[in-house]
């Protein structure tokens, strides 16, 4: 009878009736209190709902009854991944292969979580053990190269993005990785290749154009970068991430002014001050309610540790159901987003100024400010418009305008640095390079970072 219930359970899991689902888990556990198959389904269909909190106590039941059961651990892992908790991910991982070392998923996503961690050695042992199961996939050796990029060892990465490549040939990542790799290993004109084969499989991402306008440059040929960055732009929709490998290159060309013009950092970098919300009275009780709020939803995973954790992030729960503090903060950053667009140099010509979007949406992250130590300059290619919050006078400052070394850039380019006082955001392009320099401390002030995204 339990057998034909859990069947029935299974079943209506796939065509993904879950109310029924719940029912009849409902009732192979009234039945049997040690089901943890029941558990253990019932938690899949709790994360299948979004209900991140209770398929965390169901999985986590079907564990305890049958602590054996290596899948269990690995859907442990993968729920705690989901919630921020990478360490008990991890843990959860190597104990699913410790019961099952021939079992590939959980090798596969404790490298992923080894490698948000930082843990690079680990994870180079675990995705090689991984590779050793299944030699054939490509993603696999992807991963491997990437974690060989991140430590320094390019001969390595090269390698292994190439056998990733020989395995999927038509997967326009791998070759502009592979490009990538190449051009800091010091091999240009092949970089220059890798990263034309990579546009030839998605000739319309934006991201391909801009690796190799930036191939071109530091290969010497400066009037290619341009024209490449010019090309793209006059026949696609406006993207940040063009304009920002333009103003470089024309900086490495010598058109300082020019690049100054793009740049914008007197025009278009504002600090705005927030009065201070009726509802606290002073900005120091608004700061310290941000935080408060802010509280369950920061990682314990430093910013400097994981790879590319802020591009995986849009709108975190912070934002999207805000508390008191956070909407008011939200209401405060649209007024002043209104105030940037209202008070705009009459520069049509400018990109900034000529994409002004007529409507737009707010995404937003928070985090803690120290977190962000030692994080390369970077961009919000999808943001129009980007600002920064900081809960508190920051103990450091914010940098605009230098590129990351990757640019490998020749000339020096403008910078400038802004300490933002107690009470002010500091809005900016989201195509200028930025990066947060904190002071030596262990301060545990909280930031919100948000961008401007047009909607059409």
């Amino acid at each position: 009878m339990s057998e034909d219930l859990l069947a029935q359970a299974e079943e209506q899991f796939v065509a993904g009736r879950f109310d029924a689902v719940a029912d009849l888990c409902g009732e192979l556990i009234a039945a049997d209190p040690k089901s943890h198959q029941a558990y253990y389904l019932l938690g899949r269909t709790c994360l299948a709902l979004g209900r991140s909190e209770e398929a965390l106590e169901m999985i986590g039941r079907a564990v305890e009854i049958a602590p054996s059961a290596a899948p269990y651990h690995t859907e442990l892992g993968n729920l705690l991944a989901t919630t921020g908790d990478f360490e008990r991910a991890a843990g959860a991982y190597f104990e699913a292969i410790r019961l099952a070392p021939d079992f590939i998923d959980p090798h596969v996503n404790l490298g992923a979580v080894l490698q948000l961690l930082g843990r690079r050695e680990e994870c180079a042992a675990v995705y090689e053990k991984a590779i050793q199961l299944a030699p054939d996939a490509a993603m696999l050796h992807y991963n491997l190269a990437m974690v060989h990029q991140a430590a320094g060892d390019m001969n390595a990465a090269v390698a292994g993005y190439k056998r990733a490549a020989e395995l999927e040939p038509d997967w326009p990542e791998l070759h502009r990785s592979l490009g990538n790799a190449l051009l800091l290993a010091g091999n240009a004109a092949e970089a220059i290749a890798c990263i034309r084969k990579a546009i030839s499989l998605a000739a319309s991402e934006p991201g391909m154009h801009v690796e190799l306008a930036r191939a071109l440059m530091v290969s010497g040929d400066t009037k290619g970068a341009l024209a490449t960055c010019d090309a793209y732009m006059a026949s696609h929709p406006y993207h940040g991430a063009l304009v920002a490998a333009r103003a470089l290159i024309l900086n490495e060309m010598g058109s300082e002014a020019q690049a100054r013009r793009l740049f914008g950092l007197e025009t278009f970098v504002q600090t705005i001050e927030i009065k201070p919300p009726a509802a606290f009275g002073s900005i120091d009780a608004f700061d310290a309610a941000l935080a408060e709020e802010a509280a369950p939803f920061l990682s314990d995973v430093p910013l400097s540790q994981a790879v590319q954790l802020d591009e995986l992030q849009d709108t975190d729960m912070f934002f999207f159901r805000p508390g008191p503090a956070a909407a008011l903060l939200m209401e405060r950053i649209e007024q002043a987003v209104q105030a940037y667009i209202e008070g705009l140099p009459d520069d049509p010509n400018h990109p900034l100024v000529a994409n002004t979007p007529r409507r737009w949406r707010l995404s937003g992250r928070v985090g803690r400010f120290n977190a962000l130590a030692d994080r390369t300059p970077h961009i919000r290619p999808t943001g129009w418009l980007s600002g920064i919050y900081i809960a508190g006078a920051p103990n450091g400052c914010l940098s605009y305008g230098t590129p990351p070394s990757e640019w490998q850039c020749q000339s020096v380019c403008a910078s400038r640095e802004i300490s933002p006082k107690a009470g002010e955001m500091v809005l900016f392009p989201s195509y200028l390079y930025h990066q947060t320099i904190p002071a030596d401390d262990e301060s545990e002030q909280i930031y919100c970072a948000f961008d401007v995204v047009a909607q059409e």
